[in-house]
């Protein structure tokens, strides 16, 4: 049984990890600068200096190629990570990264629409499975911050458009490790200079807020890199996605562990809201599961 799952459904579970860390650890950026448009520049800004480090290694033709599409996917991240830091702003760090599994289903409906794909009945059935877990994560009350679930929801808007891309430049014939770099070192060469004039007094970075961009930089590019070999070998949305919804239980953990160790910003999760959110992220993962086996 475990011979054959496939090589990308294994990556994309590493790569999940790396990015249950990374996701939650962004909540300590607001130690720094309640400035929302600045953390989520200077996050891809950090991923941005070591994705330089493999620039000698890639096909720079490769992204004149395709510069426009490389350029709208930037974008569309720089977008949804200033919408997911106002989400992680109006609520908490285990209600709003399980939530991001819904990026799922605004995959499903824009590979329909750009890929011509099809699903099964068990699509639907995984839709009403993750419904059920936002009464989980919502610790079984279902009042959280509309802010929260709104801010979210439009941020897997943006990175599912931002997914298809991924899937077609792929097709296209762009490398992957090419695409990894290129997401990070195009917005960071093309915005960095502008800081000064587009944040104005507020455009330094400190020593603290430094080595916290590093930690996240760090851990979102390895799981980055990981992720883009598992597009590759995929070449397509859908399936990556549902395998990522595992980050929703494992950002419960991190969470724990992150509040244990003293972090600030990490709320400190009762006995039961632990267990809840928990199985609310469990219930995310394993309808979203069904999606991919058909049941």
């Amino acid at each position: 049984m475990i011979q054959s799952i496939p090589l990308y459904v294994w990556l994309t579970l590493l790569a999940s990890v790396f990015h249950a860390f990374s996701f939650t650890y962004t909540k300590q950026f607001l130690v720094h600068s309640l400035n929302r448009q600045k953390l989520a520049f200077y996050s891809q800004y950090a991923v941005g200096f070591l994705a330089l480090l493999l620039l000698p290694f890639v096909n720079l033709e490769q992204l004149w190629e395709q510069f426009w599409l490389i350029l709208l996917m930037c974008g569309l991240v720089l977008l949804g990570q200033t919408s997911y830091l106002n989400a992680m702003r109006h609520g908490d760090a285990s209600f709003v990264v399980p939530m991001l599994g819904c990026k799922i289903f605004a995959v499903a409906a824009l590979s329909v629409v750009f890929f011509e794909q099809t699903y099964p009945p068990s699509v639907y059935l995984a839709g009403l499975g993750a419904f059920v877990s936002l009464f989980f994560l919502n610790d079984g009350k279902l009042h959280g911050s509309p802010l929260a679930l709104f801010f979210v929801l439009l941020t897997c808007v943006f990175f599912a458009l931002a997914d298809i891309i991924v899937i077609q430049v792929l097709k296209n014939g762009m490398g992957w490790l090419e695409l990894a770099v290129f997401v990070f070192v195009v917005p960071a060469a093309l915005l960095m200079p502008l800081s000064p004039i587009l944040f104005k007094n507020d455009w330094k970075v400190t020593k603290p807020f430094g080595k916290t961009l590093f930690v996240y930089a760090l851990t979102h590019f390895i799981g980055l890199i990981i992720l883009m070999y598992a597009f590759k070998l995929s070449q397509e949305a859908t399936m990556i996605n549902i395998v990522q919804a595992s980050r929703g239980f494992i950002a419960v953990g991190v969470v724990y562990v992150l509040a244990r160790f003293g972090f600030s910003q990490m709320e400190q999760l009762t006995r039961r809201q632990l267990i809840s959110r928990f199985v609310g992220g469990l219930l995310m993962f394993g309808s979203l599961t069904v999606a991919i086996a058909g049941i």
